[in-house]
């Protein structure tokens, strides 16, 4: 565990890592990222946000295949 204590020595903590967990009284209470680690983050966040929005939209469209159709498949495709 590497223990700073000023914004240089945070900062480069951070810079090294991508992230850092703050504890307090040994409990974890706070994550620290990067700026390139959060963009990253919030980027994927965003990307699952528009993948569930266009599931639901095909389910209101009434584009689904019954899951036993899908597994019928799958034992086909995989022989098990």
């Amino acid at each position: 565990m590497q223990q700073v204590t000023n914004i240089k020595e945070l900062e480069h903590a951070i810079n090294t890592n991508g992230e850092m967990i703050v504890t307090k009284n040994s409990k974890n209470n706070m994550i620290l990222l990067s700026f390139e680690e959060y963009k990253k983050k919030l980027w994927n966040d965003n990307e699952i946000d528009e993948k569930l929005l266009k599931a639901e939209k095909q389910i209101d469209e009434g584009k689904t295949v019954k899951a036993t159709e899908v597994f019928k498949e799958l034992e086909e495709k995989y022989e098990f």
